[in-house]
This record gives structure tokens, C-alpha cells and sequence, in this order.
């Protein structure tokens, strides 16, 4: 039986609204160690992001959307399955990461969706 896609059972609990939203990403771990990923949807507070394998991300990374250092946010995984995962956006800086220069500096050529 082929695996059934992420059915979003928690609208009523959600702060605020997600919207559809389809956009690349990069995960970017405390070592520096980087993921790619589709932003599914979005809100303030929290994303669903697609990737091709969630086991091996740590709780905590930042999230660089279309993949520029720029634009990022420090996330904390709140749930994940075999491929999407649910972050929480934080407002706080996660100290272990490099500054966003450094994090981009370091990015080879991945495909990022500009």
C-alpha cells in the first residue's frame, strides 16, 4: 500500500494560517551539514518542508529560504514522518550556527529554485 501523504489534522490548534506555499530551500545543521527541501507550506510561527529523507536532520537547524543566507529562519523540528517534516519557526538565533555569511560561503552549487 503506497504511503499516504501528510493529512494536516491541526488547524484548529495553529496560532496563525499556513498558506500553500512551493518554494526550495536549504536546511543548514550545527556542523554545517546541508539538506535540500521544498517548503510545502508556511506561516509565522511554523512550515511543512519535504525532503527526501528526515531521519538523518537534527532537531534544530536553519531553514535558508530559496536558499539564500538572507532570507533564513532558525527552526525546531515539533514532528516528522519518512519524507515531511514540521518545523516551528523561532525567534531566537540558534548560537551553534555560523554567521549567515559563513552558511553561505559554503553552499556548492545547490540547486536553490532563485
Amino acid at each position: 500500500m503506497p504511503e499516504q501523504p501528510f493529512k494536516d489534522t491541526g488547524r484548529a490548534r495553529r496560532k496563525s494560517g499556513r498558506r500553500d506555499f512551493h518554494y526550495s530551500a536549504i536546511l543548514v545543521g550545527p556542523d554545517n551539514r546541508q539538506w535540500s527541501a521544498s517548503i510545502i507550506d508556511i506561516s509565522e510561527t511554523g512550515a511543512q518542508l519535504q525532503l527526501q529523507d528526515t531521519q538523518s536532520v537534527p532537531d534544530e537547524f536553519l531553514l535558508m529560504i530559496g536558499g539564500k543566507s538572507d532570507v533564513r529562519r532558525a527552526c525546531h523540528i515539533r514532528w516528522r514522518s519518512e519524507t515531511p517534516i514540521g518545523v516551528q519557526l523561532m525567534r531566537r538565533q540558534i548560537h551553534a550556527f555560523r554567521s549567515a555569511y559563513e552558511v553561505q560561503k559554503n553552499i556548492s552549487g545547490a540547486d536553490c529554485g532563485d
